[in-house]
This record gives structure tokens, sequence and C-alpha cells, in this order.
């Protein structure tokens, strides 16, 4: 086991609730937004002003403590005046992956028992698909101003209005609720409570690692339906800087708003960090005003680490977490980005102050240093547990640890190393695929008896989502068919990149299908296959 330093001044800390008031106290005339997508910019007296007039139009459709908001939309500056005001009124947030397709919403939508949706107008076919499908669904509105009769709460924001100015709930009330695919099949709503997604952020403010940015400018293209879409900005607004904020995450769009408004920190995943390289390189202008780069999802390896610090000439933070932990676990310190230490480069670091790692065997028992097993959590950001799942939240608890099902090992200096994943999810450009998902989609193809999900090695996303098909008798299979009927049930990005017909998929004595010796096989015939070739394309 490896515990991080103590966390101290809990007792001092500032509830997400607050942060819109704090800001507008403290420093009233600073920009706290800016969204050039929509050319919005506006200081922190606004942004309270915004949040309280929120608050009152929550009250004014009816909404009681405890009953969830959905938000259907990209990153626009009223999904954060929408969640501070939630957070005040006791409400619990709950943003939707737009990527996901109308089954998936309405699936999200049903299980909360949402009864308001806040959707951009550009969303609204999907919205409204989403709600053909149930027979109770929410009411629809717009967060964006408009001529439109469904577009008032939005217009409404704008105008002077009521406010009103209640006390910040605390303590373990819900205030978060995200949706995240499983390996049973049917995502889980992850809740999060009001302490656990306020320390997330103040974990950060007392640990000597993270020097104070107040007033600097920092660029968010994270989106807000991910965990680090939100907790970014909002550990940002706690510091007092000014937030661009961006839906669009290419590398020209981020060098461009990094240049254009001297944005000194940002966050995105290593496939982000490439392509940025590249950008930059080509392009022969440097960033000079970027100072960090902040990460999370893989390691980025010495040898993009080694480009990124010759070219962006910033230095690195890695965050390691999920959903379930409010964000993250550990951080990899800008001082370990140190490539004289490579070995480093494939860690995910330490824990968070006030947190623990362990690293267990099946029966779980504690494993010595250097020995690998599954990585169990100890942290006051933990979730408050699966809605309306008892069952799932205690598998995932044992003595006050949380099981994340990732696999890794731990170094004498605690840092983490990841191994596998006993839950078998694939990480592709940052999205989390689980398999099980998938493979539920595949098997309602007509020409598929039976399917798995593995994950390959590929050079831009890290891992790509690849399926093994077994063909349902007398069919043929259509590999970019079978894609796009994925693509019609699910999000995009969780619809396999090839798929691949087999005979058999290897099975257990009982018939269980087995993931991890499909994805051995399969990457063996491969790896063959290129041995093969590899003489025939010398003698050509």
């Amino acid at each position: 086991m490896f515990e991080g330093p103590e966390l101290t001044g809990v007792e001092q800390m500032i509830w997400s609730g607050d942060l819109a008031r704090i800001g507008a106290q403290r420093h009233p005339e600073r920009i706290a937004l800016i969204v050039p997508d929509d050319g919005i910019s506006y200081d922190y007296a606004e942004l309270d002003r915004r949040t309280g007039r929120v608050l009152a139009l929550l009250a004014e459709l009816g909404l009681k403590p405890g009953d969830r908001v959905g938000y259907l939309g990209r990153n626009r500056d009223l999904y954060f005046v929408m969640l501070i005001a939630a957070m005040r009124g006791g409400y619990i947030m709950m943003p939707l992956n737009w990527r996901c397709r109308a089954p998936e919403i309405a699936y999200f939508l049903s299980d909360s028992g949402c009864r308001h949706l806040f959707r951009d107008r550009e969303l609204s076919e999907l919205a409204d698909a989403a709600c053909a499908e149930l027979t109770d669904p929410p009411a629809l509105h717009d967060t964006r101003p408009g001529e439109a009769a469904q577009a008032a709460f939005a217009n409404a924001v704008e105008q002077p209005g009521t406010t009103i100015d209640d006390a910040v709930p605390h303590g373990d009330t819900a205030c978060m609720l995200y949706y995240t695919s499983g390996t049973s099949g049917r995502p889980k709503g992850v809740v999060s409570s009001h302490f656990a997604f306020s320390v997330m952020r103040h974990m950060e403010v007392v640990s000597p690692d993270f020097p104070v940015w107040e007033g600097e400018t920092c660029l968010s293209a994270m989106p807000s339906f991910h965990i680090a879409g939100t907790t970014w900005p909002m550990q940002l607004f706690q510091r007092g800087s000014t937030v661009v904020l961006t839906s669009d995450p290419s590398a020209p769009n981020l060098v461009k708003l990094t240049r254009e408004h001297g944005a000194s920190r940002t966050f995105a995943v290593p496939t982000v960090i490439r392509t940025m390289v590249s950008e930059v390189r080509e392009s022969g202008l440097p960033l000079p005003t970027l100072k960090w780069f902040f990460y999370g999802a893989m390691p980025v390896g010495e040898t993009l680490l080694r480009d990124a610090m010759n070219v962006l000439g910033c230095r690195f933070v890695q965050y390691y977490g999920m959903t379930e932990v409010t964000g993250s676990a550990t951080f990899l310190a800008p001082q370990y980005h140190d490539l004289a230490r490579p070995e480093l480069m494939n860690s995910v670091g330490q824990p968070f102050p006030g947190s623990a790692l362990d690293i267990r065997d099946p029966d779980g028992r504690s494993l010595p240093p250097g020995e690998a097993g599954e990585i169990y959590v100890r942290t006051p950001t933990i979730m408050s547990g699966y809605w309306g799942l008892p069952e799932a939240t205690a598998d995932v608890f044992k003595d006050g640890w949380y099981r994340t099902g990732d696999g890794g090992r731990l170094s004498d200096e605690g840092f983490l190393f990841l191994t596998d994943r006993i839950k078998d999810m694939i990480v592709s450009g940052g999205e989390n695929i689980y398999p099980a998902e998938v493979e539920e989609v595949l098997r309602q193809h007509p020409a598929i008896k039976d399917a798995v999900l593995i994950a390959c090695p590929d050079d831009k996303w890290g891992e790509a989502a690849v399926a093994l098909a077994e063909v349902a008798p007398g069919a043929t299979l259509d590999p970019a068919a079978v894609i796009a009927f994925s693509k019609t049930k699910l999000a995009g990005y969780k619809a396999p990149k090839a798929v691949y017909a087999v005979e058999l998929l290897p099975r257990t004595a009982s018939g269980k299908l087995q993931r991890a010796q499909a994805r051995k096989d399969f990457l063996a015939a491969q790896e063959a296959e290129r041995e093969a070739a590899e003489p025939a394309r010398r003698h050509g």
C-alpha cells in the first residue's frame, strides 16, 4: 500500500456551489469565461448574476432538491452557469454525451428519472429522437438564446430578472450524475456528492506540486460530458482564472486559441498532444505563453514527451482516474516528467493528498511492490454509488476501498504502473469503450452469430476497437455494413474500427467467451501474417 501526503485545510475549502459568488466578491471585473465559438465573454460578477438567475428559473420550473437536471450540449458557458446554480439549489446535474445515439440518450433519461432536459439547438434532432422513445419524456429547453418559444429559458438568462441567494448544500448529498459504460453492457449512473466534487478541486490547491495560477488564462476543450471536462474549468474558477472554452479540440484550433488569448495552461489527452506538436512544428511558430500541459487517459511515453518538450517548451502533469473517483486518483507531477528517468513515462504517478493505493490479488490480499494485481483506491473523492444499483455498488467496494478493475503494480517509491485492464476496457483516443456494451449491439446484426470486441495497438489512437465475429449460418459478413449498423445504435467512437470473420471464438468448457484469449490469438495471427509477408515484400 502507498499513501499520498496528508490532506489539510478541508474545513476551509470552497464548496463548488460558492465558486461564482466568491469569484464575484474577490475579483468581480476579472474575465471568468471566454467562448470564442459563440463570441461570448463576461466577468465573475456576470457569472454570479447569471448563476443566481438560472437558480431562480429552475425554481420557477418547479424543480425540487434532488431532481435531475439533464444537459445535452457541447461546451457552452450556460453549462457551467447551470452546474453552479444546480449545486446551489441542491439539484443533481446530469451532463449527457452528445456523441451517443438516441436509444442511449433515452436510456439515460429513463433510468435517471430526469424531468427537464436542456439541449443545444443543433442537438434538437437527437433530443427529440431520444424523447420519442419514452412514454413520459422530460420537458425540453434550449440552452442558447433565440426567437423560438422553446428558447424562452435561454433568453431569460440574459435578462436582469429575479435571482435567488440560497445556501449551498454541503456534505454527502448528491450533486452530479454521470453515465458511464460498464462490463454488464448497460451504462451505470455514477453519483458524486458535494463533498467529493469539492474535495477533488481542493486536493490540487493544497498540493505543493501545483503552484497557484491566480488570474492566468487557461484553455479548456475537453467535453463537459467527461468528468475532466467539468472538473478542469471548475478548478480554474476556484483559482480566479480566465477560462477559454471551446468545443473544437482540433490541433489547429487549440494552437490558434492559445496564441490569440495567451493561454498558459491547457488539458487534453496524449493524442491531442501529438497533433499539437505536429501543428506547431509544421507552422514553425512557437507557443511562448503555454507553460503547462495537463493530460490524462494514458501515459505519454518517452518519445512523445521528448518531442513535446522540445516543440511546445512547457511542463507536463499527468492524471489517472475514472468517473467513480470524481476525476483523478493519481498524478505524475511535473518534476517526474524527466527524460533522465524515462521509466517514469510509463507510470501514471502517485496518489493525491489524502488518497492511497493498494495492489491486491484475486483474494483481496495486498501485494508487495513490483507484483501485479488489481488496483484498489481509497480517496475522499470516491463516488456515493451507482444510481439505483446497490448490488453493483457493493461489488466494487471492499473495506472502504474502491476496486478499479484495472491491473497495475506499485514501485518502491509509490509510482503506479498500469499492466492490463481486468474489466477489458478499451481506451481509444482518450475515450473509454466497454466491450460488453458494443458486443450486445453486434449480436443484433443478422449476419453475426456471436462476437467479441478487443483492443489492438494503434499509432494514432493508442488502442483501436476491433470486432471478431462468428458469422450466422447462411450469412455473409460485410464489415462496412456492420460498422455502419453499430453507429446507428451507439456513439460513433464506440463502433469497431474493423470487423473480422472468424470460424470459432474461444470459449470455456461452460461456453463462456474468452475475450482475452481471442485477442491473443488474433494478434498472434496478425504478427504471423506480417512475418510471412516480409520476405515476399523484400524479394518482390
